[in-house]
């Protein structure tokens, strides 16, 4: 490489399913001629970026866009003993790492570092020898969801717990510019976005403003009325079906202002969400990446990796857009 050209390192953040959107980025800086020379990633980003690394980006975004509700529940090796994670975490990774033709990251055609959190001292670790499998399952090991992995003597979880966007590690292995992608930025809260379903689903059945319920129980107030000084004009069961529908309305009136409450993966998806996003933007003060691509992936949940294929596509769309200011980058420095 000619030494006045940049040394390109790419950082890829922590996301889940949201974080399949690096597929997409990448994908489309291949498409320019721009090719990271050293890699970073943690977690989700670990998991696409070794696959790159290692030239199977055309394989992974195949098995990808294959991936339905039913192919993900055949991945999840739950841990009946629930030691450690509700999830073993070990298929996953198997099913997709076991045909690469490198076994240990050293061997990559492209360095690479896997960043993990030390469970007990809380180090930060920087995976970049040994067993790739390996590195890439501790990298992504979501606390409370995925059990924790051993390695050399120590109790590995998902780096996002102490770097969520490893820019600063790109600049430990030599790049002068760094490309990162943050997939946890474009999201609405989760308890928002449950109260916008709760809201269509009021919308779907049409049911009436305040002021119409207070109308009808008004009318049907004066027809009770009415049969008082008629019995013959309004009969009882008449009466009780109004009575009945107009409970039914108010009902549905009060689930306006109701919010269902959320499931356990969503709590754990949305904690770590939280967590990561305070925490990398302190991180990122100190150490800025060159380029910052936010693909527009709000709209997926975390755990919703059924919905990969759109995640991959938006990755692509937000690429393209800021394709000018990656390529001025590239240029400059």
């Amino acid at each position: 490489m000619n030494s006045n050209e940049p040394v390109i390192g790419l950082a890829l953040g922590s996301g889940a399913a949201k974080g399949f959107a690096h597929i997409g980025v990448l994908k489309f800086l291949d498409d320019m001629g721009i090719h990271p020379h050293v890699i970073a990633g943690t977690s989700m980003g670990a998991f696409v970026g070794a696959a790159y690394a290692a030239g199977e980006l055309e394989r992974l975004e195949e098995w990808v866009r294959l991936l339905d509700n039913w192919k993900v529940f055949s991945l999840l090796d739950i841990n009946w003993t629930l030691s450690g994670g509700i999830l073993g975490g070990k298929k996953p990774f198997r099913a997709f790492f076991e045909d690469f033709k490198y076994t240990n990251i050293e061997d990559l055609p492209i360095p690479f570092t896997a960043v993990a959190t030390d469970l007990h001292s809380g180090q930060e670790i920087w995976l970049r020898e040994g067993d790739l499998q390996d590195a890439v399952s501790a990298s992504s090991s979501i606390p409370g969801l995925l059990s924790a992995k051993s390695l050399a003597g120590r109790w590995l979880v998902d780096g996002a717990v102490v770097n969520p966007v490893p820019v600063d590690v790109c600049r430990a292995m030599g790049a002068t510019c760094v490309i990162a992608v943050d997939v946890t930025e474009d999201g609405a809260p989760l308890l928002n976005q449950q109260q916008k379903q709760v809201q269509t689903v009021v919308s779907k059945n049409a049911h009436p403003d305040p002021d119409e319920v207070d109308t009808r129980l008004a009318k049907t107030r004066a027809e009770a009325e009415s049969v008082a000084q008629d019995s013959t004009s309004v009969t009882l069961s008449r009466l009780l079906e109004q009575g009945k529908e107009q409970l039914v309305q108010f009902g549905a009136f009060r689930s306006r202002n109701r919010v269902a409450a959320p499931g356990m993966l969503d709590t754990m998806s949305q904690a770590m969400d939280i967590l990561e996003r305070r925490h990398k933007r302190a991180r990122m003060v100190g150490s800025p990446p060159d380029v910052l691509i936010m693909p527009k992936v709000g709209h997926i949940g975390g755990m919703e990796f059924s919905r990969a294929a759109e995640a991959v596509d938006a990755g692509e769309v937000e690429a393209r857009r800021l394709r000018t200011w990656i390529e001025d980058m590239a240029r400059n420095h």
